[in-house]
């Protein structure tokens, strides 16, 4: 068998290959004689095929013979092919010719798609990549004290007229031009806030005073040009009352805490491990924007094609209502990024060796059950199952490639305060 390869392009290869007659025949004979044994010529027996008879069966059905005999054996030589080559297809293979009759060589040609073969850079000669680094303040600890209080508070009914601040809970009767009620636009049992968001301004303004069982006409704004037109029964009128700022506040948080000095040291703890986590977050994808960057390759059509089928699939769970040809054309460079990432990520374990074992996935387990002490048996019967073990040694090798290419990164950090952050935002 002659092999003939050529490329394509980066991760496509069209194989060619001629057989002779004299490697075949043995097989196209077994073949034409086995569709001759189940031949019935007329006025005779079931694969008794002889003199004129033969010559008519040849002349109806050697074709199809041939067709079908060319057929199977592409599948077999493009196999043998396959391992000769080393190659291992990653999607199904397109034919693009295929030449034979009795007497003559097979010849075949077929493409398909291969993880291209990359050239990562010089990474182990160190390289940079900029990174912000972010510096908690005191404003962030008053945020996280005053979420809590929001989270911790009660609400007291107020029967002497809204104020700002205070929760209105009543029916929006949504009216047309005219101020008549529009059938099938009403929103039952809503809850508003006044002086938050399109309840400001002159929306507030006609609320304020309101008392359960009003009615009330009010023209909210929300923005970018668009109004509607309510009439408002309130049900409810409620005031917010937050917790104080004090030792009791911090114990109701927590029992194991006894002062508000306690409940900040650990909400500045919990801070900062955000951060912590954020910036290494920020640091991963950095250094996977790197890689992608310098190494210079297509990515796989097949491969894309796949992952954004996956992702559009996913999508469309959560959101039925999404346009899926708009939604496939906008995530096209998210597929094209992630799918390259894939195949460097391959690229770099292999070339830096770093590898997961048994004894590594057992210790990271015993880890979590010393953690968890009340959890050890639902912990066990969760690792039990083998997909879930795989999923957690994939995890693991995540962690030991990004030290590994991390420990050749020379970061140069911008440092700014979490007020940046949130102004960001």
């Amino acid at each position: 068998m002659d092999i003939k390869l050529k490329k394509i392009n980066d991760f496509t290869q069209e194989l060619t290959c001629s057989i002779p007659w004299e490697e075949i025949q043995d097989s196209f004979k077994d073949e034409f004689n086995k569709v001759k044994s189940n031949h019935t010529p007329k006025g005779g027996r079931k694969g008794k095929v002889f003199g004129r008879d033969l010559e008519l069966f040849k002349k109806n059905y050697n074709s199809a013979i041939e067709a079908n005999f060319a057929e199977k054996s592409l599948n077999i030589y493009y196999q043998k092919a396959l391992q000769e080559k080393k190659l291992n297809p990653i999607n199904q293979a397109q034919v693009s010719s295929l030449d034979f009759s009795e007497g003559n060589q097979l010849v075949f040609s077929l493409s398909f798609e291969i993880i291209p073969e990359i050239k990562l850079p010089n990474y182990q000669k160190k390289f940079k990549i900029k990174m912000t680094k972010y510096k908690q303040t005191d404003e962030d600890v008053n945020h996280a004290l005053e979420e809590l209080r929001q989270q911790h508070s009660n609400l007291k009914t107020v029967d002497d007229g809204a104020k700002t601040d205070h929760f209105i809970m009543g029916d929006f009767q949504e009216l047309d031009e005219n101020d008549i009620a529009i059938i099938g636009k009403k929103l039952e049992k809503q809850y508003i806030k006044l002086g938050v968001g399109a309840f400001t301004g002159s929306t507030e303004k006609e609320l304020l005073g309101a008392k359960p069982d009003d009615k009330r006409k009010v023209t909210v704004n929300y923005g970018e040009g668009k109004k509607s037109r309510y009439e408002l029964h309130i049900h409810k009128v409620e005031e917010q009352l937050l917790p104080d700022l004090d030792d009791e506040l911090a114990k109701i948080v927590s029992p194991d805490l006894k002062t508000l000095g306690d409940l900040k040291t650990q909400l500045m703890e919990n801070i900062q491990k955000s951060i912590d986590d954020d910036y290494e977050k920020r640091k991963r994808e950095e250094l996977i924007n790197y890689f992608v960057s310098k190494t210079k390759f297509e990515a796989p059509k097949s491969m894309v094609d796949r992952y954004l089928e996956k992702f559009i699939e996913e999508q469309m769970k959560k959101n039925e209502n999404l346009d899926k040809e708009k939604l496939k054309e906008e995530s096209k460079d998210i597929a094209d990024f992630n799918v390259k990432w894939f195949i460097i990520k391959d690229s770099l374990v292999e070339k830096s060796e770093v590898s997961v074992s048994n004894k590594d996935v057992d210790n990271e387990i015993k880890k979590m059950i010393d953690e968890g002490a009340d959890e050890k048996k639902k912990i066990l019967d969760f690792f039990s199952d083998e997909q879930n073990r795989q999923s957690l040694s994939s995890n693991l090798l995540n962690e030991k490639l990004f030290d590994h290419i991390g420990s050749f990164a020379t970061v140069k950090d911008t440092e700014k305060s979490t007020a940046d952050l949130r102004k960001q935002k």
